[in-house]
């Protein structure tokens, strides 16, 4: 698919949060991100790499087919309860649930900021978790049980029960199974070259002497607004601002917000990327690593759109089917 989202759970040692605080004063814009596929080459969601992934009406109909097999393959493992479980829209795929002894560390990742936080609005609402704000606004989260959660994902921590009631859990859970349903295989034993190419991309554009240029020209802005940055990948990640060890101690604290010095940073962010001109430099150059990567790579891209094609196909006859 276009990747609307992408959710990777991660069983970590420890658990990397954001610091919390007070609102940020500037008001915050509540306007949600289009999810449609953009057209033209000024959108800064635009890549020439898409057209080898599925469309969001695509991934749409794959998630509804991948869901409705699940809440089948639950029931014959005995959770009668998620017959009525609604797939419209998809469900965010599921989180371990707190308190089973396991820390978990989630990356949350949008096409829509690829290039990272472009909103002031945005920025002071959320500061850097406005990509996860606008993932949960697009795929509603469900709280799940312990035994739910193993018989969906199939993701065993040591000596956890690999059987539900009786019945042993499918390989990936339930929702693994109605992957291998829908592809034909386990789509996460085959690499992407979509998501591969796209990451060498950045990569690859990121060395070149525009997006360098940009880059500089956006550290003095924002040296101008009173923050040391090289880039806006240093900003967004820089552990200073997440005062972890203080927060730990404070009973207040709220993992799920972000400081009110992590939003103004944010804020500062956005507003030199207007200001500068960045996203608009940084893009072009992007879609211009990706042409010269599509042409080097065109078969394998060929065979991923067929296979996504394909994919798309069989989930919309399993939805008729059902209908």
């Amino acid at each position: 698919m276009r990747r609307a989202a992408s959710l990777l759970p991660v069983l970590a040692s420890s658990l990397a949060l954001a610091a919390c605080g007070q609102q940020a004063d500037p008001p915050a814009s509540d306007a949600p991100v289009s999810d449609a596929r953009p057209t033209s080459s000024d959108d800064p969601r635009f890549s020439p790499l898409a057209a080898y992934d599925m469309s969001e009406d695509e991934s749409r109909t794959v998630g509804k087919a991948r869901w409705t097999l699940a809440k089948e393959c639950m029931a014959g493992l005995g959770f009668d309860s998620l017959k009525n479980l609604d797939t419209d829209p998809v469900p965010a795929w599921p989180q371990r649930p707190s308190g089973t002894g396991v820390l978990l560390a989630i990356a949350y990742s949008l096409d829509d900021f690829r290039y990272g936080i472009q909103d002031p609005g945005q920025a002071a609402r959320y500061g850097y978790r406005a990509v996860e704000a606008e993932y949960k606004r697009r795929y509603p989260e469900k709280k799940w049980t312990l035994s739910e959660y193993l018989a969906l994902t199939g993701q065993f921590v040591e000596d956890e029960p690999k059987t539900v009631q009786g019945h042993r859990i499918p390989e990936r859970g339930c929702l693994g199974e109605a992957n291998r349903t829908i592809y034909g295989t386990d789509p996460e034993a085959r690499k992407d070259p979509v998501q591969d190419l796209e990451t060498k991309s950045l990569e690859q554009g990121m060395q070149d002497p525009a997006w360098t240029k940009a880059d500089k020209t956006w550290s003095v802005c924002m040296r101008k607004a009173g923050y040391r940055y090289a880039t806006p990948k240093d900003a967004e990640t820089d552990p200073d601002r997440w005062e972890l060890e203080e927060r730990r101690t404070d009973p207040q604290y709220d993992p799920t917000e972000p400081s009110a010095l992590d939003k103004k940073t944010a804020t500062a962010d956005a507003r030199c990327k207007q200001q500068t001109g960045y996203v608009r430099t940084v893009h072009a150059v992007d879609i211009r690593v990706q042409n010269q990567l599509i042409a080097k790579n065109r078969t394998k891209l060929e065979e991923q759109r067929r296979w996504n094609h394909d994919a798309a196909r069989k989930a919309h006859d399993i939805l008729e089917d059902r209908s």
